[in-house]
């Protein structure tokens, strides 16, 4: 829109210094017929559409080369005034109001186009068809009656559609910053704004949603795919993003009861995973010559190459390809295939499901509102933050909490389905409906007079895992700058009242359970 203006008002000042050349060189006449400027602009209008009354003309050598210039552009001007008024009609005219038609259909407006973004504009379709999804000009490839390629900024949109109620902003490009800056402008309107982007910032508007392409992935691998209580082996060939991110949220969720653990294998350039996690690695990590039987999980980064670990590959629960290109797992896959025998699962890391191949990661499967949008994990995590501070000493509300802490409660929701499945024995549940939510309750209150312990260690290890995570350590006062807390240490150190508290998570089912 704004190239059509710019090319308008281009248009009129040539023609306004042509009319002027004009007027110049048939005032030095004196039997000149265009001797005012609305004789000029009555001679070239005449002239480009080619009436051609003869009424006027000029008669000075340069008069005739301006009105030359008239006559050859009839056809061009004649072609960008129509597909001038074409593009307006097109792109502007007809969506606006299509958009107005629509006002009472949810309105998701993607501010750039990516794979990322056209595989949840099709998810968003798929649950919700009637409604709109605004993309810049492209459209990214979505067509379809509930489609509009509209290329307008939030404010915009926001006075389109009168209220921020039902409108959602998508900024989803290849640069994180720009995503954010984008997303923030929605967000100072009042829209709800979400914005993919690996950032961890504190005082962000309560209506801007952060989110990453590898957490995505993580998250959606880790619910769909949970270990079984026979896994007990994995190994991870990559390290880069996505297999950082993919053991970081395996370390985080597959957090069991004690006495059951998980060794982890890591085959990479795994140094920017050791490097920002020093606390996991003192606790978790061990070397390859180490063959004890921990209590706990265990970390082990080898140095050589995947292909010479055969006899750990071929004895290994489940083997995740993860390198961060779908070529390079492709051909991972294929050589594992060919020269090793196998017993555990194989799953692939990419972006296109292939036929035949157990893969995740696939863009139609990860970018969905559930995963991008979290909508129901946060309601859960502020859920549990409400629970929390009702026995606080000094309770703190949602949006005052740090983008820490946010995580916290958010890490807290995630292994809900953990502690489901914990109760009811079943390691195949992948959703907390509100079924599954009254019966793993009913089960927690049955243990927690009895088995409230076990219970209350299991949670105090997942939290305190995430705090590893985060390079907290102990020390006898909290010390928030310097990472330091006094519950980092094992559950039966800790006082009767701390131990209590770590039952508040367990809560939450029955908070859940009570929606249904």
């Amino acid at each position: 829109m704004k190239k059509s203006i710019k090319l308008i008002l281009t248009a009129l000042a040539v023609y306004a210094a042509l009319l002027l050349l004009l007027l110049a060189a048939e005032a030095q006449a004196p039997d000149a017929a265009i001797d005012s400027l609305g004789d000029a602009v009555w001679f070239s209008l005449i002239t480009m559409t080619t009436v051609g009354y003869g009424d006027l003309s000029p008669v000075t050598a340069l008069g005739r080369v301006v009105g030359a210039v008239f006559a050859l552009s009839s056809i061009g001007i004649l072609t960008a005034l129509i597909g001038l008024g074409f593009q307006l009609l097109s792109r502007t005219i007809i969506p606006r109001m299509r958009l107005r038609l629509a006002k009472g259909s949810r309105w998701y407006a993607f501010l750039g186009e990516s794979e990322e973004a056209a595989a949840l504009a099709q998810s968003l379709r798929e649950e919700e068809p009637e409604c709109m999804l605004i993309f810049p000009e492209k459209g990214a490839g979505i067509e379809g009656s509930h489609s509009v390629p509209l290329n307008y900024s939030p404010k915009t949109l926001l006075r389109l559609r009168g209220s921020a109620d039902g409108l959602a902003l998508f900024a989803m490009g290849s640069d994180p910053w720009e995503n954010y800056r984008q997303a923030l402008s929605g967000a100072a309107e009042g829209i709800q704004s979400y914005c993919m982007a690996d950032l961890s910032l504190d005082h962000i508007p309560p209506d801007l949603k952060l989110f990453s392409p590898h957490e995505v992935v993580s998250r959606c691998y880790w619910k769909e795919h949970p270990l079984s209580r026979q896994e007990k082996s994995i190994v991870l060939i990559g390290c880069g993003e996505a297999g950082c991110a993919l053991l970081e949220r395996a370390l985080l969720t597959n957090v069991f009861e004690k006495g059951r653990s998980t060794a982890y294998h890591i085959f990479g350039s795994s140094g920017t995973f050791e490097a920002m996690h020093p606390e996991i690695l003192n606790v978790l990590g061990m070397t390859e010559a180490e063959a004890r039987k921990p209590d706990d999980d265990t970390l082990c980064f080898h140095r050589g190459s995947w292909a010479e670990a055969r006899t750990l590959l071929e004895t290994a629960d489940r083997i995740l390809i993860c390198g961060d290109h779908d070529s390079e797992n492709h051909g991972i896959f294929d050589l594992l295939c060919k020269w090793f025998a196998i017993t555990g699962k194989v799953h692939v890391l990419l972006k296109d499901a292939v036929p035949g191949l157990e893969s995740f990661g696939n863009l139609d499967e990860c970018y969905t509102p559930e995963y991008v949008m979290k909508d129901e994990v946060n309601r859960q995590a502020i859920l549990l933050n409400d629970i929390y501070n009702e026995e606080a000493e000094h309770p703190t509300a949602w949006q005052d909490l740090s983008a820490f802490l946010k995580q916290s409660n958010v890490a807290a929701a995630d292994h809900l389905i953990i502690k489901a499945r914990f109760l009811l024995k079943d390691e195949s549940i992948t959703a907390l409906t509100d079924e599954i939510c009254c019966r793993a309750y009913a089960r927690f209150v049955e243990l927690r007079e009895e088995q409230a312990g076990m219970l209350q260690e299991m949670e105090h290890r997942r939290w305190m895992r995430f705090y590893q995570m985060y390079n907290w350590r102990y020390a006898p006062v909290r010390d928030n700058a310097r990472r330091r807390h006094p519950q980092m240490k094992p559950y039966e150190e800790l006082d009767a009242e701390n131990q209590k508290k770590d039952l508040y998570a367990w809560e939450m089912l029955g908070r859940l359970a009570q929606r249904g």
